[in-house]
């Protein structure tokens, strides 16, 4: 058997540019500096300091539902609102913070006439 010869080896790009390639770089560059999204938000922002506040005022009063779809347009789409903070929170530490609370407020309690106003749960009854 006769050895096969070695895989043809292709010659190496040449690194300098056509003629063509170079007259297409001067007519476009890669990426524009002014883009579409660009222009629309510098005229958005033209439009919001000339008209101000007072479109967002009005938008929110005759069409609410407009409004909501702006505000929520611009929120972050993983936004997780947490509206009760105490779901996270056990039994025990949701006591604890009454009784943190109740402790400082105890003060401005008993100028108001006594202890009637505290619950419980700050003299350590109850569950």
């Amino acid at each position: 058997m006769a050895d096969k010869p070695p895989p043809a080896r292709r010659a190496p790009k040449s690194r300098t540019a056509t003629p063509a390639t170079k007259l297409a770089a001067k007519r476009r560059p890669k990426r524009a500096k002014k883009t579409l999204g660009d222009d629309f938000l510098a005229a958005v922002r033209a439009d919001f300091r000339t008209h101000g506040a007072g479109v967002i005022a009005e938008v929110r009063a005759d069409k609410p539902d407009q409004y909501l779809k702006i505000v929520l347009s611009v929120l972050p789409k993983d936004l997780h609102v947490s509206i009760n903070q105490l779901d996270g929170l056990s039994d025990d530490e949701i006591r604890s913070r009454i009784r943190g609370l109740e402790a400082a407020l105890k003060p401005f309690l008993e100028d108001l006439g006594g202890e009637d106003g505290i619950s419980g749960a700050a003299g350590g009854t109850g569950p």
